[in-house]
């Protein structure tokens, strides 16, 4: 399935092609003496020979490098640093003003299959700029989004006079300090080929290729026992957005036992946040969540962690990418504070590289959006699926459309170990969706100490799901729960209301509830996060008729969905503004405004039948 990631066709964000540089940019001063510190001996008479061949000690130059900026110049400093490498195993160095291939999200990761590092390289501006860093990360991202097996990419930025070696993972960047050309050959030479020794440890070891398809290795099930190995059958989820967990959703099969097929996460976890390998593991069983079967942090042959850590703990905020938006570069942090800005800092988390195996998968609401039954039953189930994680401890923090789905046969509700504690009875007995992705969840205890009030801004969320009071910066007050069961709503919304425009447009359709949801929800442009924060409480207010706008429906499927989305719009807007007023008589606990909303969902559903 080809994805264009310039265009919204699904209601995730996953897919844009937007990269934030913003305080993602270290600077590290070690960087070139590690590069030189992985230059082995051979490496060594390869210098040497290279200095008496291609560098002019008299003048202190190289020869063919050019001296003046010319359109070719680049062209010519790539081929004379490739002629550099031929005698090394690394591919040629790859210019990032070439054309790449268009990136799908959802190829099979085993067509093309090459499992070989790259480097990428860039012309090197004269002062590093957002602007400046763009082609060579976006080239970094669509490697690392294409192949799973890549762990980071290393790359090189060159000028007639100057070069500066880069990393790029999914925490972000990482440049070197810049070394002259000149007046350090040696440094030169002895960092490139350190950088090639290393570039070889970016291929993960625990993926192979065999017979046509990936294998990943997995968790040892007893000691001294060789790991299980699961072969890939499909991507059926992919995040690339940079910097980021660069989550992928897998259907693998167990090489020694085909009948055995499970579904399989590999992502970048936060060292700070929970892990979800162990939360799953703890509400494996209970009913609307999926059922674990084992977790484990990826390691290298040596036993280290798999970890975005690089060279030291102590990197700084590279001065040049303070911000990112009008590409404004500054010389000094100093100068930056002084416009009035606040205290800046880098923002790169420790990413420590994660798998987890889970039993069954499903579909997401789109497909069965035609039956609103089906839709409204599966949201129904997903919110007892965030009670039962709500009950063990955790706050989901994070629900949005892609992490509910629908299962393809539903599971008798007698099955899940809380059946009996439900807050109300399964519909007809049975589960039809789960509640997934864990990675964002907070632990009750830290909300009851007065911690994860706000959400952090580092905190990834699909801004279209969030609750309009969390949108907006505000500190969380009243119900844990009330947030998550108003980003519950917002699935509702834009499943309800998802449907392609016609062909031509027409007046009509601009009057329609359907174009109003898109236009609201999916804005074009720099600012649209802030046009959807600032709307989403009006959306609200119309869709629950406060405002009496008459509603025209495009699609007569959407005019179903429409009394249980009134009464739920007008029932968060009561907690909202309860909320807003700090009327402690019109604030409802979480017991109560579980119960409430899925009142709401049962009796929309029984309307229907």
């Amino acid at each position: 399935m080809d994805v264009d990631v310039d265009s919204p066709r699904y209601p995730e964000t996953v897919f844009s092609s937007r990269i934030s540089l913003t305080q993602h940019v270290a600077q590290c001063d070690a960087f070139v003496s590690f590069l030189c510190r992985h230059s082995v001996a051979g490496d060594e008479n390869r210098v040497q020979r290279i200095l008496s061949e291609r560098f002019d000690p008299h003048q202190r130059r190289w020869i063919d490098w050019p001296k003046n900026e010319h359109p070719e110049a680049f062209s010519a400093i790539l081929g004379l640093l490739n002629s550099f490498c031929t005698e090394t195993e690394v591919l040629p160095l790859e210019d990032v003003r070439t054309e790449s291939p268009q990136i799908n999200y959802f190829v099979s990761e085993s067509e093309q299959l090459f499992l070989n590092p790259v480097v990428v390289c860039d012309e090197l501006d004269s002062a590093i700029s957002a602007r400046s860093l763009l082609a060579l990360t976006k080239r970094a991202q669509h490697h690392l989004s294409r192949w799973i097996f890549l762990k980071h990419v290393y790359g090189i930025f060159v000028s007639i006079s100057s070069i500066v070696f880069a990393r790029v993972d999914r925490a972000g960047i990482i440049l070197s300090t810049a070394i002259s050309v000149d007046q350090d050959p040696i440094l030169v030479l002895q960092a490139l080929f350190g950088c090639l020794r290393l570039v070889r440890a970016s291929v993960d070891p625990t993926i192979s290729y065999s017979q046509g398809r990936m294998l990943f290795s997995g968790k040892e099930e007893a000691q001294e026992a060789q790991p299980s190995l699961w072969g890939l059958e499909a991507t059926l989820f992919h995040n690339a957005e940079f910097p980021g967990s660069g989550s992928r959703v897998l259907l693998v099969r167990d090489a020694s036992k085909p009948a055995t097929q499970l579904v399989l996460k590999d992502w970048w976890r936060d060292a700070q946040a929970v892990n979800e390998g162990e939360v799953l593991c703890n509400v494996s069983g209970l009913f609307g969540l999926p059922r674990y079967h084992s977790h484990w942090t990826v390691c290298d042959p040596d036993g280290s962690l798999q970890t975005t850590h690089f060279i030291n703990d102590d990197l700084q905020l590279h001065p040049g990418f303070l911000r990112d938006e009008d590409d404004e570069v500054y010389e000094s942090e100093a100068d930056q504070q002084s416009e009035g800005g606040a205290t800046i800092g880098l923002e790169r988390p420790l990413l420590i590289h994660s798998r987890l195996l889970m039993e069954g998968q499903g579909e997401h609401l789109l497909k069965f959006r035609d039956n609103p039954r089906i839709v409204l039953s599966a949201i129904h189930d997903a919110i007892l699926g965030h009670w039962s994680l709500f009950q063990d401890g955790y706050l989901h923090d994070d629900v949005s459309y892609g992490n509910i789905l629908v299962l393809p046969t539903p599971v008798l509700a007698a099955q899940f170990q809380n059946y009996p504690r439900l807050p109300v009875p399964a519909l007809l007995d049975q589960c039809t969706a789960v509640l997934i992705d864990f990675d964002a969840a907070i632990p009750i205890v830290d909300l009851e100490q007065g911690n994860q009030l706000e959400r952090p801004k580092t905190k990834k969320g699909t801004l279209v799901y969030m609750s309009s009071w969390m949108s907006n910066g505000r500190r969380r007050y009243g119900s844990w729960a009330h947030d998550d069961l108003e980003s519950f709503l917002w699935v509702l919304i834009v499943t309800a209301f998802w449907v392609d425009p016609p062909s031509p447009e027409y007046d009509e359709w601009y009057q329609s509830v359907e174009y109003t949801m898109k236009n609201c929800l999916f804005p074009d442009g720099p600012d649209k996060d802030e046009q959807v924060r600032d709307i989403k409480l009006s959306l609200m207010t119309a869709l629950s008729g406060e405002t009496r706008r008459p509603f025209t429906y495009h699609d007569p499927v959407s005019r179903q969905y429409h009394e249980a989305i009134k009464k739920w719009c007008s029932y968060m807007l009561d907690r909202h503004f309860a909320r807003m007023r700090r009327v402690q008589e019109y604030i409802v606990g979480d017991e109560q405004i579980y119960l409430d909303v899925l009142a709401i969902l049962r009796e929309s559903i029984e309307s229907l039948s």
